[in-house]
């Protein structure tokens, strides 16, 4: 085949949200014992060519293709005769990078956000108020899912049938997480929230779920960090709060609070087989165990913590004290100036609350405090 014609690309997409159509121009040729007129699209990092259209009309001489993706196209317009001859034309376009959706603005739902083939890792999903029913699967991509208003009754994800999340990658901030169920089958772990792979959730409110199997709250495996968030008032069939197993990241400045099973004996933690680093973390109000440590947990790290059992207290500057809190039954977790947790947290400078002083112990501490 050979390009005898010549082909323009064309478009005035300037953010690509949805779709938007792609305008190809191609000059009149005459071709005898003609046949069809066929458009192709490819992504230049691509080496196979998509059928986008056929045209059995000659004359016709433009079209427009719709796309949903931000990234770099070629296409292809080829002239056949019956007898299979060709003559074609090739051009390129670039669609400008979309890097940040809204939600509600620009979707309804923050998991079709997440579906969509402009966002990419690296990019962000930006929520605003409101409540959002249903599970999120946040899975695959490196994107930033953040609410725009830090008030943590704001932006609620609940879900009645299923846990709330389920996340493997990327970093999930600022929402309220209530009502979730769990999962289903074998994966029954994590009322609120399954955090796998290199997951970070961060200023997290993870209130209010159930799960029929570990860690009401939240299910923490792989090497999933959590950093200042409140998981309180959870319920699970075996440890209400947060059920860390075979866990290798972080669980830094987070509040822990309220969490029951039927039998109260597990109602905070339990971390199992890990090599977690748990720091400056506040874990109290449960009627059974704050903190459990089970199995393999040679090389964890637990220190400047508060939890009440005794065997694990007043060690690496663990504390079993009343953290004092404002008002638990209003959900408010601020601590009293008597606390004990204030400035007790990791002496670290790396660990410092924002106004440059010592760690306070839970959410409200270290450089991202709530």
């Amino acid at each position: 085949p050979s390009a005898l014609f010549d082909l323009t690309v064309e478009h005035s997409i300037t953010r690509l949200v949805d779709s938007s159509g792609v305008h190809l121009t191609w000059s009149e040729i005459i071709f005898e014992n003609f046949s069809k007129v066929t458009v192709e699209r490819r992504k230049l990092t691509d080496t196979a060519w998509t059928q986008r259209a056929i045209l059995s009309n000659p004359l016709i001489t433009t079209h427009t293709d719709m796309v949903n993706d931000d990234t770099d196209f070629q296409y292809r317009v080829t002239f056949s005769d019956v007898q299979g001859n060709e003559k074609w034309a090739e051009g390129e376009t670039t669609i400008p990078k979309t890097t940040s959706l809204y939600i509600p603005d620009d979707y309804e739902s923050i998991q079709a956000a997440f579906d969509s083939p402009v966002i990419d890792d690296g990019d962000s999903i930006l929520v605003y108020p409101g409540k959002y029913p249903g599970s999120l699967s946040i899975l695959g991509k490196d994107i930033l899912v953040q609410a725009i208003d830090d008030n943590e009754v704001a932006t609620i994800i609940a879900s009645d049938s299923d846990r709330c999340l389920n996340i493997n990658n990327g970093v999930f901030e600022g929402f309220r997480l209530e009502r979730g169920t769990g999962g289903i089958g074998v994966s029954t772990a994590g009322g609120g929230v399954y955090a796998s792979g290199n997951a970070v959730l961060r200023n997290n409110f993870i209130v209010d779920n159930e799960a029929p199997g570990q860690g009401g709250g939240l299910y923490l495996t792989e090497n999933a960090s959590l950093y200042n968030n409140f998981v309180i008032n959870n319920v699970g069939d075996n440890v209400g709060g947060i059920f860390i197993n075979n866990a290798t990241g972080q669980v830094i400045n987070n509040t822990i609070v309220g969490n029951t099973i039927e039998d109260d004996t597990l109602g905070g933690v339990v971390i199992t087989n890990s090599t977690v680093t748990f720091l400056n973390n506040i874990i109290a109000e449960h009627t059974g165990f704050d903190l459990l440590l089970t199995g393999d947990n040679s090389s964890a790290i637990v220190a400047y913590c508060r939890f009440k059992e005794a065997s694990l207290a007043d060690l690496d500057g663990n504390i079993p004290g009343d953290p004092l809190f404002l008002e638990v039954a209003t959900e408010d977790f601020h601590l009293l100036p008597n606390s004990p947790c204030i400035d007790a947290g990791h002496p670290g400078d790396e660990y410092r609350d924002n106004d440059g002083s010592l760690n306070d112990m839970g959410a409200y501490g270290g450089p991202n405090g709530y």
